[in-house]
């Protein structure tokens, strides 16, 4: 009887194990938050402006916008015309609800990055961009 209460114990024990690890499975690959948008550094970025923007994607893609902000704008000061960059910037300000701000940097990553259509056909920038 007490194997029997034994075997019954760790079945229950496995089995809520086992649900509770594809809840959460299931919740972070379902999140109802869209995934949000990035670009990491291509290969013709290097140094600093590659590894401030690739480190605000790691944070961006987590929500932590304002964080992100802060690397990209560092970016930004290393290499102006790094369109990847204004892009980004442009996804954390539009997800911290400063639209006009989005604006201006979708339009410079458009200025700089027109080439890249991971930049020009992003629907988030032709939403902001009216087109």
């Amino acid at each position: 009887m007490k194997q029997r209460q034994q075997i019954y114990l760790n079945f229950s024990v496995l089995a809520i194990a086992s649900a509770l690890w594809l809840s959460a499975c299931s919740g972070s690959g379902s999140s109802s938050r869209a995934q949000i948008p990035s670009l990491m550094s291509p290969a013709s970025v290097t140094g600093d402006a590659a590894s401030k923007n690739n480190e605000g994607v790691d944070h961006l893609v987590q929500g932590h916008y304002d964080v992100s902000l802060k690397y990209f704008q560092e970016a930004l000061s290393a290499k102006p015309n790094f369109a990847e960059a204004h892009f980004n910037m442009a996804i954390a300000l539009d997800g911290m609800g400063k639209h006009a701000e989005a604006t201006d940097a979708f339009k410079k990553a458009k200025e700089f990055g027109g080439d890249n259509q991971k930049i020009v056909e992003n629907t988030v920038l032709k939403k902001h961009l009216n087109l």
